[in-house]
């Protein structure tokens, strides 16, 4: 599958990934400042969890549907749990959402976030704050360090049985494939946390 990868949010370069789908544009988790990179067109939101620095470009697109877990889905209406007030900000998304596990391939993965989801398309794997190429998110952001645990050994069993040259595109730093995920990352390596 062809995608652009973009920096959003600032400081904080998140990954905001953007393809086309059967004639329809797809932005996966837009940080602010995404409206440089696309101006008028509808667009379908898909979105690995409800961090600020993953939903805050949200009002700057021509939103279509956006996607999320139910468990997360609050998020986008409190300030509070999508920490957007550590930024001096109130962020609140006025729209409705769908829930992404009835539209989309879904790997439920609890730990960064209650709700973070791994959202698979084609030959992507799009992991959000849950998995780096060479670590895994934090769990002290509304999260669980047990759930986080959990969800690494599943990883562990399910990647290894996909394609070894499947991507792993997470919500911040470098792009990798399954085989590198292995070769690099220590909870991965070991299987263990």
């Amino acid at each position: 599958m062809d995608f652009i990868m973009v920096k959003t949010s600032g400081f904080i370069s998140t990954n905001t990934y953007i393809f086309e789908k059967n004639g329809m544009t797809y932005v996966v988790d837009p940080g602010y400042g995404i409206s440089k990179y696309l101006k008028d067109e509808k667009v379908n939101v898909l979105l690995t969890h409800g961090h600020y620095d993953h939903i805050s470009g949200l009002p700057e697109l021509n939103v279509n549907e956006v996607y999320i877990s139910e468990e997360d889905s609050e998020m986008l209406h409190d300030p509070n749990k999508n920490f957007s007030f550590l930024f001096g900000k109130d962020f609140v998304f006025r729209g409705k959402v769908k829930n992404i596990d009835e539209y989309f391939s879904t790997i439920e993965s609890p730990g960064h976030t209650i709700g973070s989801r791994i959202i698979i398309v084609d030959d992507v794997i799009f992991t959000g704050d849950t998995v780096f190429c060479n670590t895994i998110g934090r769990s002290d952001l509304g999260g669980s360090k047990e759930l986080m645990n959990e969800t690494v050994k599943n990883l562990n069993k399910l990647f290894s049985k996909l394609d070894e040259n499947m991507l792993i595109l997470p919500g911040h730093e470098n792009i990798c494939k399954i085989s590198d995920l292995f070769r690099i990352n220590p909870f991965f390596k070991r299987g263990l946390v």
